[in-house]
């Protein structure tokens, strides 16, 4: 019911769609054109060393000779940090500055976003109330510089276990099979990451939004039983497999162009999702659409007028 609903919601409010694409367009520009500032003596000097290069031959390994692609690939990884090593007192700022834009700002335009999203979304589903995208970033900055901080510390684990499963994956992948199966293992891996973030922090931007509740509070809320949590759980994983299959298959046959839209509706999803898993653990209403309540205390009861 969780799932089938917040498909629901999806389609028949696919406006948040649209919203949350001119964001993630401004968000992208923003991004892109700080890092291309502060990379560009790095980008220089890997130039300069040939790095690219190499990156262009290895590439054309794959058409040639497969076998020694992913020889070639490592080659080229340990030649990039020998070239930063090397240089590294004169490029630590660039890199200090890179990755404060790309992990740091980054991440925290995605949950000015995400809040934002979730703000909207929640005041529709809950009584029907029309709110603008820009208006509720502006009006809510207190409470997003909150949740965006708060958000940023608490993702810090799950973020490092990401990475750790990309060190794994690149120190295992070997040739075509054990790169191919470990993709595989990573995505379901990432997959079960991803809904387990879901799972406990769905409640934090809405409590803070209804009841004013710092987010480092809210992630300590308690399910009634281990069942709902594996409920919500279980759920989250059909919806991350079904962003990740949906934008694998979209972005394939429309070689990149889909993802415009798939990528920003993915954000939506997940964002309804949450909001409905918090209605669905609270025993709170919520309308389906202007003529449909679902109530959750009655047994996930729909009611019509």
């Amino acid at each position: 019911m969780i799932y089938k609903n917040s498909m629901k919601l999806l389609t028949s409010n696919f406006g948040l769609v649209w919203k949350q694409l001119a964001y993630s367009l401004i968000r992208l520009t923003i991004i892109l054109g700080l890092t291309m500032l502060v990379s560009r003596p790095i980008v220089n000097l890997l130039t300069e060393e040939g790095f690219f290069q190499s990156i262009t031959t290895t590439w054309q390994s794959v058409y040639t000779n497969t076998e020694t692609f992913f020889v070639a690939l490592k080659d080229c990884i340990q030649l990039f940090f020998s070239i930063i090593g090397q240089h590294m007192a004169d490029l630590k700022f660039y890199i200090v500055l890179f990755f404060i834009i790309t992990i740091v700002i980054n991440a925290f335009l995605k949950y000015v976003g995400k809040y934002a999203l979730t703000y909207v979304a929640h005041n529709n589903f809950t009584s029907l109330t029309q709110c603008s995208y820009s208006h509720s970033i502006v009006s809510n900055i207190k409470n997003i510089l909150k949740y965006s901080a708060s958000r940023f510390l608490l993702d810090l684990p799950f973020t490092a276990l990401k990475i750790l499963y990309i060190y794994i994956y690149c120190v295992m992948a070997q040739d075509v099979v054990s790169a191919i199966g470990g993709i595989t293992i990573m995505i379901v891996l990432f997959a079960i990451t991803y809904a387990l973030q879901i799972s406990i922090y769905n409640g934090l931007a809405v409590e803070q939004i209804s009841k004013n509740k710092n987010p480092l509070k809210s992630v300590f809320k308690t399910y009634s039983s281990v069942k709902e949590l594996l409920k919500i759980f279980s759920n989250a994983i059909i919806v991350v497999l079904t962003v990740v299959v949906v934008n694998v298959i979209i972005g394939i046959f429309t070689v990149g162009a889909g993802l415009f839209i798939t990528v920003p509706a993915s954000m939506a999803l997940v964002v309804i999702f949450e909001l409905i898993s918090y209605y669905t653990q609270t025993k709170q209403r919520y309308y389906l659409s202007s003529t449909i309540i679902v109530d959750v205390v009655e047994t996930n009861k729909v009611e019509k007028f």
